[in-house]
């Protein structure tokens, strides 16, 4: 038959109980204790691990920046290129025809400069002939002149007789 339980069991009982919760409860901190600087580690290992992935990633996005930044700088350089290419083409054709049209022009000016040059140049022939038309009927003047004095000598020394 079981035995009364009395309160001095009792006291023992919760004493161990105590003891033995105490001994658990201590056992379980020092568990507890070790899994967090189990955790710890693990969190600073894996801390590290995303840092350094982190870092690669960053690495690796810097340079596919960079790739795709020099890709469009030749990209936007050789569209500049045959935009400018584009504009010395057209500028050069006006280039082109502003020169022809003043060579048409200029060869306009030089023809009436050539008939005007011509037109001078024969009224210089026709004064040419005219001084000379003058200066043969100057001769012919002063001809016609010195007969007269010479006529008019003889006509003198001839009234005079001789002396």
């Amino acid at each position: 038959m079981p035995r009364p339980v009395d309160s001095s069991d009792l006291e023992r009982l919760g004493g161990d109980l105590r003891q033995e919760m105490s001994a658990t409860a201590a056992g379980l901190r020092q568990e507890m204790s070790a899994m967090a600087a189990g955790l710890r580690q693990e969190m600073h290992a894996s801390g590290e691990q995303i840092r350094t992935e982190l870092r690669q990633e960053i690495q690796a996005s810097g340079e596919q920046i960079r790739a795709e930044l020099r890709q469009e700088i030749q990209t936007s350089a050789a569209e500049t290129r045959l935009q400018m290419e584009q504009f010395e083409s057209r500028l050069l054709a006006r280039v082109d025809a502003s020169a022809a049209e003043t060579r048409r022009y200029m060869g306009v000016v030089a023809e009436d400069l050539r008939s005007d040059i011509k037109a001078v140049a024969e009224g210089l022939g026709a004064l040419d002939e005219k001084v000379e038309r003058f200066r043969g009927e100057v001769r012919e003047d002063f001809g016609r002149v010195d007969r007269r004095l010479l006529h008019l000598e003889v006509r003198v020394i001839g009234r005079s007789g001789p002396a």
